[in-house]
């Protein structure tokens, strides 16, 4: 079962996210109180946990640190677009991209470290409603029912 490890948001871009104990995330605008709130389709950033325990880098990471405001344990490798994620009791999110395209800039880091262009998945909020950590994470076939 996969479940959310971490939701973090921040209050300016290019800042480092910190990990909350609950986020409210509104359909069709991202995660209230975040930097991306608002955005058209990136409004949701996510890191798989064994994505980021596999940088080996040498230190650990703090939630958010890599600009995610997800971070879920046990989720599929190979998540495509159009498939949904139902999180919680309510929220919905849907995959719009893995990375970022070639060249496109990233503009934050950590330490040097930076996952998201190459490991990360860009989602927009389908369904709106409260996240925690805990709550249960299943993939859907991208029907909203």
């Amino acid at each position: 079962m996969a479940k959310v490890i971490a939701v973090c948001t921040s209050g300016e871009r290019r800042e480092p996210k910190t990990a909350r104990q609950r986020a409210v995330f509104v359909e069709g605008k991202g995660i209230q109180e975040d930097s991306h709130f608002g955005l058209v389709e990136r409004q949701v950033s996510l890191l798989r946990l064994e994505d980021i325990r596999a940088a080996e880098a040498g230190f650990d990471f703090p939630p958010g640190s890599l600009a995610e405001n997800l971070v879920i344990e046990g989720l599929p490798e190979g998540l495509s677009p159009g498939q949904v994620l139902a999180v919680g009791p309510s929220v919905r999110l849907r995959v719009v991209e893995r990375g970022k395209k070639p060249g496109e800039p990233h503009t934050y880091d950590y330490r040097g470290w930076c996952l998201l262009p190459t490991k990360g998945y860009f989602l927009s909020v389908e369904r709106g409603g409260p996240v925690s950590p805990g709550d249960r994470v299943t993939v859907e076939d991208g029907d909203l029912g």
